[in-house]
């Protein structure tokens, strides 16, 4: 055999290097498509993919701020607050104005929340969660702790139940979000930025970059994803409710865990996001295919957390012992 295809098969083996949590996903799918009636047709794939399509917009959100060594629980306040306001704004600015109102409340919460944890190096845990309590206490507030039902146009409810060449809405940007999170990760130097920041924060100060920014545009890159994924919801639930969607933070902060991005920073890809969202979004389908108790679904999420952590753990040992044979037989 040549030095060049030695070294050719050699860059193969190194290059199929798989997350953990692919080989999660597709373990869960497999065993729920044996144990589930139904689980693998198109149909229920189409619903599970439309069901799935704002955690997984929102979690892309989510995943920025984990990789910055941060942490983000005033998404689902936010998504409230947006919805109320695009309901009050409805009447004097349209379905797009209404809209676009949301999404803007969203961003300057985003914008917020970037300048007190960039600016004023304020612990992100405590400045989300006090996000969410003050949004959530703005969005009842405005709407007096009842929903507000919104016209139900077909301009209103397009995003939610609207096709483009027969695929829904929502799968179509829940695919362009993961796409954008992947190019804004991979692609550009804001990027890069946010690794070195949330690697090390200090090393990242001392040399020469600019961490207020960095972690700003981070906040606000993510907020965008919400923004997203509140026009999507909105249109889906056709009025503005003060308690929409509360556990989504808690969710998406789920989704990134099982997809392998660790709390700590400095790591995460855009696959981890797609795998921790599907492995979600299955559970959460055979749960209601069974017609299991709720109570069923945190156990099997609590087990999956747990067997993804395991996984993750493992997969570094067996990954490097797995390479080291694969030279041995390539020198051969």
């Amino acid at each position: 055999m040549t030095a060049l295809a030695i070294t050719m098969r050699h860059s193969i083996r190194s290059r199929f290097n798989p997350p953990a949590s692919v080989w999660l996903t597709l373990i869960v799918f497999a065993l729920f498509a044996l144990v589930v009636p139904r689980f693998a047709t198109v149909g229920n794939m189409e619903n599970l993919l439309r069901v799935a399509s704002i955690l997984c917009i929102v979690a892309c959100g989510q995943a920025i701020v984990l990789i910055l060594g941060g942490i983000e629980f005033s998404f689902g306040s936010s998504v409230a607050l947006a919805s109320i306001m695009t309901v009050l704004t409805l009447p004097e600015l349209g379905v797009a104005g209404g809209f676009a109102t949301g999404g803007a409340v969203i961003l300057l919460i985003g914008a917020l929340n970037g300048a007190l944890i960039g600016r004023f190096d304020l612990p992100p845990f405590l400045v989300t969660l006090g996000m969410l309590m003050a949004v959530a206490g703005l969005a009842a507030t405005l709407a007096g702790g009842l929903p507000i039902d919104a016209p139900l146009t077909d301009a209103f409810t397009w995003p939610a139940r609207g096709r483009v060449a027969g695929v829904p809405v929502p799968i179509i940007a829940a695919a362009l979000s993961i796409i954008a999170l992947y190019g804004l990760l991979t692609h550009t130097h804001i990027g890069r930025l946010w690794y070195l920041v949330g690697a090390n924060p200090e090393a990242a100060r001392l040399s020469g970059i600019k961490t207020r920014i960095t972690v700003f545009a981070g906040y606000l890159v993510a907020s965008g994803f919400c923004a997203l994924a509140s026009v999507i919801l909105t249109s889906r639930v056709g009025s503005g409710q003060p308690s929409l969607a509360p556990n989504l933070p808690f969710e998406t902060i789920a989704a990134c865990a099982i997809g392998g991005i660790p709390l700590s920073g400095g790591q995460g890809r855009a696959s981890q996001v797609v795998c921790g969202v599907l492995i979600i979004a299955m559970m959460n389908n055979a749960v209601v295919l069974l017609n299991l108790p709720v109570a069923y679904q945190q156990l099997m999420m609590a087990g999956v957390i747990l067997g993804a952590v395991v996984l993750q753990k493992m997969s570094g040992p067996i990954l490097i012992t797995w390479q080291l044979l694969a030279r041995r037989r390539a020198a051969r």
